[in-house]
């Protein structure tokens, strides 16, 4: 077994183009010789990354060209060889590869592209989880509000950008021309697979996406309004924006269940 499992990690450094005595290894056959074997299941993996890629990043691909796409591939591929069984995940770290490697380090919105494509792939992902209901908060005594701790659906992921990453990609999703990178203000958005399996986005004010990254958190109702309350300088006008956030969030299906301090049992289900 040891034996196979060295053969296996040779195999995989071979593929990437590390060091390998794997070639040692391979018998001599009439035709090409082994490097050019070799070449062979080296370029059909590289391809395979590839395709990996333009498939989970196409409209980050649009975006750039292929040139630009090309390039990305090869030093993300130089950087960040795949060490996972999954191919699913290859891709995870290549919002931070475009956001410290020139020349893609130079514009903010690629790697915030890359981000938001990423938490798509995630939140289809996600595990599924029961939506809350109106009903079911009708169980919950006034007295034990503030206790309340709302947890979000596990697909639900939650985005803040500094460019118009989000608007870009849906303008080439729509083949359309993108916006100017440039924001004014920060925009927020929640991503989540809806209960019909399609994954969905959904914008966000500044006051709702703290809110949310509160309940996030796993934070009591009590330290949500608060936080509200600060973004308002207002407590009555906080709590007013975290009611219509909750009532938003229910409508929506953002929630999966709610819980209260021990001893009180969770009343959920």
């Amino acid at each position: 077994m040891a034996k196979l499992a060295q053969l296996q990690q040779a195999f995989v450094a071979m593929l990437n183009g590390s060091e390998s005595d794997l070639l040692n290894q391979i018998a001599p056959q009439p035709g090409l010789n082994v490097q050019d074997r070799a070449a062979i299941y080296q370029n059909a993996y590289r391809i395979r990354l590839t395709k990996v890629l333009e498939q989970d990043h196409e409209m980050l691909g649009l975006y750039l060209g292929d040139d630009l796409f090309d390039n990305m591939v090869n030093g993300f591929l130089a950087q960040y060889p795949s060490t996972d069984p999954s191919l699913r995940h290859f891709g995870d770290r290549l919002p931070e590869f475009l956001s410290d490697h020139p020349p893609f380090s130079d514009h903010g919105i690629l790697s915030e592209m890359a981000r938001f494509e990423r938490l798509l792939l995630q939140a289809f992902d996600a595990p599924d989880a029961p939506r809350l209901t109106i009903q079911a908060l009708q169980q919950i005594p006034a007295n034990l509000w503030p206790n309340v701790v709302f947890t979000l659906h596990p697909s639900v992921r939650l985005l803040a950008c500094q460019f118009s990453a989000v608007e870009s990609w849906q303008a080439l999703k729509q083949t359309d021309t993108p916006p100017q990178p440039e924001l004014a203000n920060e925009h927020y958005w929640l991503i989540i697979r809806e209960p019909d399996l399609r994954t969905a986005f959904h914008p966000l004010s500044h006051s709702d996406y703290i809110c949310l990254t509160t309940l996030k958190e796993g934070l009591p109702f009590s330290f949500v309004c608060e936080a509200a309350a600060n973004l308002h300088q207002d407590t009555e006008a906080g709590t007013h924006a975290v009611m219509q956030l909750l009532q938003k969030a229910l409508n929506a299906n953002w929630l999966s269940r709610y819980q209260l301090p021990d001893p009180i049992q969770d009343l959920s289900k």
